[in-house]
């Protein structure tokens, strides 16, 4: 049988919509939905006061069920040529779907790499030895039941292989991207003003914000302006603006992006970074620390600088670099937009995995 084109390939998405990972969802979204075939689902694991909410569940069941049900209900457009996952997670709970129709799962992070983290993101090694055990099966099963693991990173994607005995074969990397239709360059006239740093982060401890301010009053403070886009309740200050309340994307948070001078997370915890690849899509250089995927977004000394998230001596001397040399920085962030076009451009996302979608499409039609 000849190979069908991922246009007229059946495919459903299952798409997690939460902090980062709904950023990428929204990306795709309207790509997959330009297909003619496609079945988009929204994995929310929740449904304002739905029946499954008002049940007393336990723990994160509720949570749980109504994901079931979300990916149950696209599920039932079927029969499909492939599924396409955005995160491993929802996967989990449809094996037996798996097991009959070839599956694509693309994600940031690992369960193993979660849990490595789980000190920085405050997050829970949950359940007794063998609930834990149990979980790690399910999961290792899904990875190895995939038709391919994509990571956004090579990180990611090397846990596929060492963490979870995934083929290598069975495994590519194929980052997330951003509209850049929505993400331009601006022109910044900042002659006679202060340089304005940018951070974005909600836990604005795990994304690095205290060593941040510290290093900004003790170094950078009357050199620099800094603008702190977060959810936690940090107050203003001199030479410090708190926003609170924007939501990803948003025009009021654009409008930030375009009049900052450079962008900086010194996170000591993060699988990917969203927020960098909009910084540097708008022109930005980055200061970003180097954890979880992030060394393969930034460039450093050439788009922005990596950084120790560990240590304030590296996050101090990449910052004052771009406030005393305005050239520098704006050199960077013209090289990090041509990277984002380059590598991380949302059409050129989509492109990819409909293509790898594609190249599987023979053998889901040989299955079936």
């Amino acid at each position: 049988m000849p190979e069908l084109p991922a246009s007229n390939a059946r495919i459903c998405f299952f798409a997690e919509r939460q902090v980062g990972i709904g950023s990428a969802a929204a990306a795709l979204e309207p790509h997959a939905r330009g297909l003619p075939k496609a079945v988009w689902a929204d994995i929310t694991y929740v449904k304002p006061d739905g029946w499954i909410e008002r049940l007393p569940l336990p723990g994160r069941l509720a949570g749980v069920l109504r994901g079931f049900r979300q990916s149950g209900a696209a599920l039932r457009e079927g029969p499909f040529d492939i599924l396409f996952f955005l995160t491993h997670n929802p996967a989990v709970l449809r094996q037996h779907a798996m097991a009959s129709t070839p599956t694509v799962l693309w994600t940031d992070v690992t369960p193993a790499q979660l849990d490595a983290q789980a000190a920085q993101y405050a997050h829970p090694v949950d359940g007794s030895r063998p609930i834990r055990a149990l979980k790690t099966a399910l999961v290792r099963r899904a990875f190895q039941r995939a038709a391919f693991c994509v990571g956004w990173s090579e990180w990611a994607r090397r846990s596929f292989v060492d963490d979870y005995g995934v083929p290598a074969s069975k495994t590519t990397v194929i980052p997330p991207g951003i509209d850049l239709t929505r993400w331009t360059v601006p022109t910044r006239d900042r002659a006679g003003s202060l340089p304005h740093l940018l951070f974005v982060g909600g836990d604005f401890e795990r994304k690095g914000g205290v060593p941040l301010l510290e290093v900004f009053r003790a170094h950078l403070r009357g050199r620099a302006a800094l603008d702190i886009v977060t959810r936690d309740a940090v107050p203003d200050e001199e030479g410090v603006r708190v926003h609170r309340g924007l939501t990803a994307g948003s025009a009021p948070l654009l409008a930030l992006y375009h009049a900052a001078s450079a962008f900086v997370l010194p996170t000591r915890g993060d699988c990917f970074s969203i927020a960098s690849l909009e910084a540097l899509a708008t022109g930005l250089p980055v200061v970003v620390s180097a954890v979880g995927g992030i060394s393969d977004i930034v460039e450093s000394r050439h788009t922005g600088y990596l950084i120790d998230p560990s240590s304030r001596t590296e996050l101090r001397q990449a910052l004052g670099a771009l406030v005393a040399d305005p050239a520098l920085g704006r050199a960077m962030g013209l090289a990090g937009r041509a990277r984002v076009e380059q590598r991380f451009d949302a059409a050129k996302t989509a492109e990819r995995l409909f293509a790898l979608c594609n190249s599987i499409v023979p053998a889901a039609r040989a299955m079936a």
